[in-house]
């Protein structure tokens, strides 16, 4: 029914928010959105077009979203929906059975404005974050 167990997507979950932990910021937008795959890349700057890591979701259902936004580097990133967002979202697009609810936290909102319901999550690290040790 699933295409990931629970446990599979919550350690993928683990291994992006550790990585973006390390980041002092991260820019994020979507680089790719169609029915097969939903792919953000982040980024320290946008305006380079060099992305340090990207995010994809296999199969998606629905995305809720913004197109660009600032990770906020005080709470976790990315995370399952809980059981009161997954109610809002089945009521809202009728999700169907074997797709995970993932929200995404962003700079400047209280609650996460991103939403995306898919079946799988996957991400490629493509720069490991630069590590600025202060002098005294």
């Amino acid at each position: 029914m699933f295409a990931m167990s629970v446990d599979e997507v919550n350690l993928e979950i683990k291994k992006i928010n550790t990585y973006l932990s390390r980041c002092l910021w991260m820019d994020f937008e979507f680089c790719r959105m169609d029915a097969g795959q939903i792919v953000l890349s982040g980024s320290i700057d946008l305006s380079s077009n060099e992305y340090v890591i990207d995010i994809k979701f296999e199969e998606p259902y629905f995305v809720s979203t913004l197109f660009l936004w600032h990770a906020d580097s005080a709470k976790v990133f990315i995370e399952l929906a809980n059981t009161d967002e997954i109610i809002v979202m089945n009521q809202k697009y009728r999700v169907e059975i074997g797709n995970y609810i993932f929200k995404v936290s962003v700079e400047g909102f209280e609650n996460p404005p991103i939403f995306i319901a898919a079946k799988k999550i996957s991400f490629k690290i493509l720069e490991e974050p630069s590590i600025s040790v202060e002098h005294t």
